[in-house]
């Protein structure tokens, strides 16, 4: 990997799925940071932060002001539920490696609009933003739930309704202020997301782009092909019926 970098390069970023799963992270950017590179990391694990607590301080001495990582959903129950186990608990230990760092912020990204989202999750959120800010400055970037395939949620209807965005605001009026900041999610390409991958959807797409790209190109694009939300299945009746989320104990 190193053999592959410009030398003329001085910014690296490191693209991957879960990059800090390689086992070789540390010795990989301590490399590039001793050779004076400034380094970017696509994903950041809480939980692989914690155990690699050197990769925090590498980041900051390569020059990052602000170190990223993800909460996923807004409480314990939520990322639960989606089977991703970062835990409050992890996230205040990446606050404090943060400080300790030097970093000026620390971000999160998390997803709203969540089946089986209720106020009190928002709360909970609430509450560790405060925990959270008190240690470092905290802002939020917040996106609208859509299922992806092959995971826990798989199939589980976008949520039409304008509760994603709803949600931002109200985490962003219990969360904002201070040392504290949210960035509020946007419905509208949540629901280009939420469009199964498949032939229509594609052909959708390059109607929408030669349309312009706009969201209403979208929408007219994605009628005009017949293409429905993902997770959303047809009835005899010609309506559609949304997956039954009685059938999720987790949440």
């Amino acid at each position: 990997m190193l053999a592959l970098i410009p030398a003329q390069a001085r910014r690296i970023g490191l693209v991957g799925a879960a990059v800090t799963d390689h086992p070789g992270i540390v010795e990989l950017v301590r490399t590039l940071v001793e050779d004076g590179r400034e380094v970017g990391i696509s994903s950041l694990r809480a939980d692989r932060l914690c155990a690699r607590p050197e990769l925090v301080s590498l980041l900051a001495q390569s020059g990052a002001k602000t170190l990223t990582t993800a909460a996923d959903g807004a409480s314990e129950r939520l990322r639960v539920a989606l089977d991703r186990r970062t835990t409050a608990a992890q996230l205040l230990r990446v606050a404090g490696l943060a400080r300790e760092a030097g970093f000026q912020r620390l971000k999160l990204y998390l997803m709203l609009g969540l089946p089986g989202e209720e106020d009190r999750d928002l709360d909970e959120l609430a509450e560790l933003a405060a925990d959270i800010s008190r240690i470092v400055p905290l802002s939020f970037g917040c996106a609208p739930f859509v299922a992806k395939r092959n995971t826990p949620m798989d199939g589980t209807a976008f949520v039409r309704s304008k509760r994603p965005s709803d949600a931002s605001r109200t985490c962003a009026r219990s969360c904002a202020g201070g040392r504290r900041s949210v960035r509020p999610a946007r419905a509208g390409p949540g629901r280009v997301h939420a469009r199964a991958g498949n032939e229509d959807a594609g052909l959708a797409a390059l109607d929408a782009w030669r349309a312009g790209g706009s969201f209403a190109a979208w929408k007219r694009a994605f009628r005009e092909r017949g293409v429905r939300p993902f997770g959303a299945r047809r009835v005899r009746d010609g309506r559609l019926r949304l997956p039954q989320l009685a059938a999720w104990p987790s949440i």
